[in-house]
């Protein structure tokens, strides 16, 4: 195969299949591999003795460079690395121990995980493909570590960076290159508030709108928004898919109800970031910074002295600040220079925050208190200049709020409609948690014709 995949002339032929070539050697009783191969130069250099001088050892040094960690829960470290570079090819795999069969198969059965890391880091531009690296058999492997490097097709030239850790508390990732960095982290430690596939299939497909409104008020490179939402959504998958339900505690305080979920997004708490690369496009005017940078996360708190006095609470918030030139006129070009002429133009500022609170509190086994609140505010500043003299500055300012008491819609000994039969009552209910569960979720953007949303939309003032 490395044979083979050095005649190719990108990356992707290189690297093609052998990261799981590699893995799956532990199907069989083989541990150790180190191998590679060089192209052979246009002249071969000799030595004064008449002797082809070799070539320096490839393993290690590429200029294209992946290698997985794993540690098994008996603590014996495998690794693995792929190396890459014009005239080279070079695989070295290692372990530290004898491996049980059962270690075996659990690091056979992450080969195509691995190769589809592998395969999405050497595409151009590389995407971030870490959904099966993070599905890997906890009762036989500890934790799972990629690290990447590679070389980007750009002028001047350039790497991508990422960063990935999987054990059995966390998953984290972080990702920096030309266009920028992103991180994200999911706490897997506690998985008390996880909702049903359902539900985090949900949540997820919101937060992936939400990054897109970001993404498109502030203007940010599309390129990095989709390794960043890629990350978001390979740390994000399959939270909690092994773990029991039916009420479990699952790592957690206390046991939480159909209701309780249905209060809760159903993720795990995460904490994910991006921030583009700042430019500065205008010789005239430097201070003004092409940048975007978004924040995103949540947090979970179950307490309480008892299960029947058990008190809920969760925060997911988003911040979005951002700032980007744009033509003076619809339709016209952006070129900036050191002339007069040139400096016809908009430069905006965005500040961006948004929340999602829910609180609950349970009182000898009841619901007491169940309440959502809900806060959206916006400012876009536009600076216009002709001829490079200022001439509007002006800033327009959006809050919206929502406030609702949940305790009719969670509660399940009220007695709602009377008019309404025991079947109905609970129909209804249902109905309800189920709206519910849609209704948590952040809005950075929520619809002003929501008639449950108080907005105060102020009109635009000069500054």
């Amino acid at each position: 195969m490395i044979a083979t995949n050095v005649a190719s002339r990108s990356l992707a032929g290189r690297f093609s299949g052998l990261g799981a070539a590699l893995l799956t050697q532990f199907r069989g009783d083989v541990s150790h591999v180190s191998q590679s191969v060089r192209l052979s130069p246009a002249a071969t250099p000799w030595s004064p003795y008449g002797i082809s001088a070799a070539p320096p050892a490839l393993h290690g040094q590429g200029d294209d460079k992946i290698s997985l960690s794993i540690t098994t829960k008996s603590g014996i470290k495998v690794k693995l690395a792929l190396d890459n570079q014009d005239d080279g090819l070079a695989v070295q795999m290692s372990s530290s121990g004898e491996l049980s069969d059962a270690e075996r198969s659990a690091l056979a059965g992450l080969a195509g995980a691995f190769q589809d890391a592998v395969d999405g880091m050497a595409e151009q531009p590389p995407s971030v493909r870490l959904a099966g690296l993070t599905q890997f058999d906890p009762s036989a492997l500890a934790s799972v570590d990629l690290r990447a490097v590679i070389r980007l097709d750009t002028d001047p030239d350039s790497t991508q960076a990422l960063d990935f850790r999987a054990d059995g508390a966390h998953r984290k990732v972080s990702l920096s290159g030309p266009s920028g960095t992103a991180s994200v982290s999911v706490d897997t430690s506690n998985l008390s508030g996880v909702g049903s596939p359902e539900q985090q299939a949900r949540a997820l497909a919101n937060h992936l709108k939400q990054f897109d409104h970001a993404a498109s008020r502030g203007r940010a490179d599309g390129g990095l928004m989709t390794m960043f939402k890629d990350a978001f959504s390979g740390l994000n998958a399959n939270v909690g898919a092994a773990q029991p339900r039916a009420g479990a505690a699952l790592g957690g305080k206390w046991e939480l109800a159909a209701g309780d979920h249905a209060a809760l997004t159903g993720l795990a708490d995460f904490s994910a970031s991006v921030s583009q690369a700042s430019t500065s496009i205008n010789p005239m005017r430097p201070s003004e910074q092409d940048s975007f940078t978004y924040d995103v996360s949540q947090s979970t708190s179950i307490g309480g002295r008892s299960q029947g006095e058990r008190s809920i609470s969760q925060q997911q918030k988003s911040e979005l600040n951002a700032s980007f030139h744009t033509p003076g006129t619809p339709g016209g070009q952006l070129k900036l220079d050191y002339t007069e002429q040139s400096q016809n133009y908009n430069f905006h500022q965005i500040k961006d925050a948004a929340s999602s609170d829910v609180n609950l509190a349970y009182n000898e086994g009841r619901l007491v208190k169940a309440t959502l609140n809900q806060s959206a505010t916006q400012s876009a500043r536009v600076m216009s200049y002709v001829m490079g003299n200022l001439v509007s500055d002006m800033v327009t300012p959006v809050q919206q709020a929502f406030q609702r008491d949940l305790l009719s819609a969670l509660a399940p000994y009220l007695t709602g409609d009377p008019r309404r039969t025991e079947e109905e009552r609970d129909s209804q209910r249902k109905q309800s948690m189920s709206s519910l569960s849609e209704q948590v979720l952040l809005k950075g953007d929520p619809d002003p014709m929501d008639g449950s949303w108080s907005v105060d939309k102020a009109s635009a003032m000069h500054v």
